[in-house]
């Protein structure tokens, strides 16, 4: 392995700003998330969900609603819908 030179300095990395990418991760987590809300609104699905989480920073929404709520989100080609464990499976 060869040496370093007497007269070299160490040189921290440059610092990128990452607020960018952020900012923008964030918009498409509001959109995907607005997409959720119209199409549960145009299918008259709205009555059968309690909650719906608040945008992020990754396109996911997480929802309490009723199974069939999560049915018709699995069958919609522009979602892909799952279920979380229930509490009953930690206790």
């Amino acid at each position: 392995m060869p040496r370093e030179e007497p007269g070299a300095t160490w040189q921290p990395s440059i610092s990128r700003d990452r607020s960018h990418a952020h900012k923008s991760a964030c918009e498409q987590s509001k959109n995907f998330r607005d997409s959720v809300l119209n199409y549960l609104q145009a299918h008259h699905l709205m009555g059968a969900v309690r909650w719906i989480s608040e945008p992020g920073s990754t396109e996911m929404v997480t929802l309490y609603c009723t199974p069939r709520v999560l049915e018709q989100l699995q069958r919609s080609r522009e979602f892909d819908a799952g279920r979380t464990a229930g509490l009953e499976m930690y206790t």
